[in-house]
């Protein structure tokens, strides 16, 4: 399961590389973060073990097509300001679909746990789309491609977790500052730190979901596998928005 994860990452991360050539790289890798947003929202609920997921699904869906719809800029400045309301709108919506399930339900606190949490990733992972309307997007993504691939073969190991999540990160930064070789417009200490980054989300998402062999269906490897690149672009969006990149 753990090379099927792999490979469905890195073919998303190629659909997004090749969107970011595009004429108009804005409009076309936010389409393929919308994708990437919807196949999260139905697995996510079957990842947790959500009981009743199509309230959910219905919810992160329309919630990660908004945040993408205004990150891209169709209404405003390219950026995540947005998507804080996003969340601030579904959060209430989730305990609401719990709420009227009846106070006989079961598992519905499980599904508030599980409903907010995957709004934060779906709303929050719109930084994709941000990342491919910005004039140094297709730099940023490529890097953090490079860096997912190298943390990725560390997490494919059969090393325990202590390691894999201090030689993830390692490896994440030590390929990310090396790609600042291409000519991207980055400075080696903007690629590496998006290398790292990238790196810190595999180690820990391989010890808390691979490892513990939480992920036995199709879905789970989708959740899995979308939800390393959606936090990738958001992380990278926003350390870059501090290093004023973007």
């Amino acid at each position: 399961m753990r090379v099927k994860v792999l490979i469905s990452g890195l073919l998303a991360a190629a659909a997004l590389l090749v969107a970011a050539t595009l004429d108009t790289p804005g409009l076309s890798v936010g389409a393929i973060t919308a994708v990437l947003q919807l196949l999260f929202a139905y697995s996510w609920p079957t990842l947790t073990r959500s009981t009743q997921p199509w309230p959910l699904r219905i919810i992160l869906a329309l919630a990660g097509l908004l945040a993408t719809f205004f990150a891209v800029g169709m209404l405003g400045p390219v950026g995540m300001g947005a998507s804080m309301l996003v969340i601030a709108v579904g959060v209430p919506l989730v305990f609401m679909s719990q709420v009227f399930r009846g106070t006989g339900a079961s598992g519905r606190l499980s599904n508030t746990v599980s409903g907010i949490s995957g709004l934060a990733v779906v709303s929050q992972g719109a930084g994709l789309s941000a990342l491919g309307a910005s004039p140094s997007g297709f730099g940023i993504i490529l890097v953090s491609v490079i860096a997912l691939l190298g943390a990725g073969a560390c997490a494919m190991t059969r090393l325990p977790d202590r390691a894999v999540i201090f030689l993830a990160p390692l490896t994440g930064a030590a390929l990310g500052a090396a790609s600042s070789a291409l000519p991207l417009g980055l400075a080696w200490y903007h690629c590496l730190l998006i290398g790292a980054l990238a790196g810190v989300l595999v180690g820990c998402l391989r010890a808390i979901t691979l490892a513990s062999r939480a992920v036995k269906r199709v879905e789970d490897m989708l959740a899995v596998s979308t939800l390393i690149l959606l936090l990738t672009g958001s992380l990278s969006w926003y350390a870059m928005q501090v290093l004023g990149q973007v």
